[in-house]
């Protein structure tokens, strides 16, 4: 026996190279396909968190502001406010009402007149 491996070793070993050669660039596309992924992802996650850090930063704002100018006091202001917009919108529906009220009656009135004078005529 020699060291020297036969024909026919050669081809299987030449025939296992080419199958590893051929999952190892399998791999490497899957591979590169997960890293394209996780930067997709890192990227939106970044953007997730670039957009939330903005969020908080204005509504931290946005408290101070109420604290300074009173917040108690600007939703007193906004509950009186609103309590007028309601009544006003009622006071208004009642004088829609009222007006269409009023209308009737000056279209009963001439239909009232009219037949008095055809009566009378």
């Amino acid at each position: 026996m020699s060291d020297t491996p036969s024909f026919l070793e050669l081809q299987q070993m030449r025939t296992e190279a080419e199958r590893l050669r051929d999952e190892a660039a399998e791999d490497r596309k899957a591979a590169a396909a997960d890293r394209e992924a996780a930067a997709y992802d890192r990227g939106q996650a970044e953007r997730s968190l670039r957009e939330k850090q903005t969020i908080e930063a204005s509504v931290a704002k946005r408290e101070k502001a109420l604290k300074q100018a009173g917040e108690p006091e600007f939703l007193a202001r906004m509950a009186a406010a609103d309590k007028a917009l309601a009544e006003a919108k009622a006071l208004k529906a009642d004088y829609d009402a009222a007006k269409h009220g009023a209308a009737r009656a000056l279209v009963e009135i001439n239909e009232r007149e009219k037949r008095e004078q055809s009566a009378a005529a």
